[in-house]
């Protein structure tokens, strides 16, 4: 039985769905600006 080359899986994510990337940054990005707006303020 002969093994398919192997190709990097770089656009399989793209037919439905965010890729890990996206994904990430739209979970951290308002979490980290909710923690600098929300942060006390030392004065």
């Amino acid at each position: 039985m002969a093994l398919p080359t192997y190709r990097p899986a770089t656009h399989t994510k793209k037919q439905g769905g965010t890729s890990v990337v996206t994904a990430t940054l739209m979970i951290t990005a308002p979490a980290v600006l909710a923690t600098a707006i929300l942060r006390p303020r030392s004065k």
